[in-house]
């Protein structure tokens, strides 16, 4: 990512929405006035159903239990919103261990309201909400913000439908360019350079670590993503990732992507595992199960020889060993896409990478190639092409791959996106 280029401004963009940050959540005192055709936090939100205050915590947990899609309870005396109780800030913080219910059963709900609630405005444009929700809440844990106006409280809306409407309102906005002029046409084309301006230089080099890289999508925006980061002063980190499907809604869950990405490495997290998992959460909230991710990510360290890395579903990346001159599949490191399940683990493995070693990562656009015969370009093609350019540079093999993949279709376009990264530690 591009040092001037936030995540938030990125999600803005591709969405042509103006958006303006404020750190006045629920006055939105910084944000100017919403277009009347972006949609509005009122436009999505649920009635919420509020409680007194002063109700007992037994009976909260009670409601709760009776209703398993109610995320929050509004705390209103006398018709004045004074907080709120979330379910998960209730059961997970309050009340996980077993003693717990009996501890604070008798107590009123008030003792255990949250104590830096999410609440905005009505009338905030779904841009703008999610501006302030990612710089509020960067890992995106929110699963449902409060609306409020003034000290009454008017609905909820959920973080995952909030993402949806986002997502949707793009599709119809792609739908529309597609039946208007050429100057709105450039508009999409511009969309597809800022994404294309998140990925880094398809040639880069760490320590003695070479790597190149290179993308084809098969429409203006894509769903394959591919980045690089350095997370210590040996270690660089190499990511791969696959939306199903492609267009709009894959585009916008690889910008959600790759911004969770770079949040997280912000704070220090920086191992495969742990990057997954918040990548995942973020994923979750933003597809609701609708589009899933593959994605692998591996850390080498020079230093130490090795090279650690998880998957979430992706291709099995290839391991190249000089001494031996084998190519080796990864095939023990395996996981549930991101987005399919909120709480999925994904473990972590390693394996020595000494000088001369070389991994080569693919997306499935590649290996699903079909060529003018409709057979598949499938591994055995995939393998040889990787044997015959391995002793190039990674960047002069990475573009080798891609260029055999075009030839084989026979088409101007691929029927999916197709990258690859190869990144070799100099012998």
């Amino acid at each position: 990512m591009h040092p001037e280029t936030t995540s938030v401004d990125v999600i803005a963009r591709a969405a042509n929405l103006d958006t303006h940050r404020g750190s006045d959540l629920r006055a939105g005192a910084a944000m100017t006035e919403p277009h009347d055709f972006i949609p509005r936090l009122k436009d999505i939100m649920q009635a919420a159903k509020d409680i007194p205050p002063d109700w007992k915590v037994r009976d909260v947990v009670e409601v709760f239990r009776n209703d398993n899609s109610l995320l929050l309870l509004p705390l209103v005396a006398e018709g004045i919103y004074v907080g709120l109780i979330s379910r998960k800030n209730l059961f997970f913080n309050h009340l996980s261990r077993k003693f717990a219910l009996d501890l604070y059963s008798n107590k009123p709900i008030a003792d255990l309201q949250d104590d830096n609630p999410v609440v905005m405005e009505p009338d905030l444009d779904i841009a703008g909400a999610l501006a302030c929700l990612i710089e509020r809440d960067p890992i995106l844990e929110t699963d449902c913000l409060l609306i409020a106006e003034g000290d009454r409280c008017v609905g909820v809306v959920l973080v995952s439908d909030l993402m949806m409407r986002i997502s949707e309102f793009q599709q119809s906005l792609l739908a529309t360019l597609r039946s208007m002029s050429e100057r709105i046409r450039e508009e999409v084309a511009h969309a597809s350079l800022i994404q294309q301006d998140l990925l880094p230089e398809p040639k880069f080099s760490f320590k003695d670590i070479q790597v190149g890289a290179g993308i084809t999508t098969s429409t203006e925006i894509g769903g394959d993503f591919y980045d690089y980061f350095i997370c210590g002063e040996s270690r660089l980190g190499l990511i791969i990732a696959d939306v199903s499907g492609h267009g709009v809604q894959s585009g916008m869950v690889t910008t959600a992507a790759k911004a969770s990405l770079h949040t997280l490495l912000s704070l220090g997290i920086a191992t495969p595992t742990e990057l997954l998992s918040g990548m995942n959460r973020a994923i979750t909230a933003t597809a609701k199960r609708r589009l899933l991710m593959t994605c692998f990510i591996a850390v080498i360290d020079s230093e130490s020889s090795r090279l650690c890395y998880a998957n979430a579903g992706h291709n099995f990346p290839y391991l190249f060993r000089v001494k031996s001159r084998d190519l080796e599949m990864l095939q023990d490191a395996s996981g549930f896409p991101l987005g399919f399940e909120e709480d999925s683990l994904f473990e972590e493995y390693s394996t020595e990478f000494t000088a001369g070693d070389s991994i080569v990562l693919y997306t499935d656009g590649i290996v699903e190639c079909r060529g003018v015969d409709e057979e598949d370009l499938g591994y055995d093609r995939m393998e040889k092409i990787i044997r015959e350019n391995i002793g190039k540079t990674p960047h002069e093999s990475a573009l080798a791959l891609l260029e055999f993949t075009r030839k084989f279709s026979g088409t101007p376009t691929l029927e999916d996106d197709a990258t690859v990264i190869i990144a070799t530690v100099a012998p």
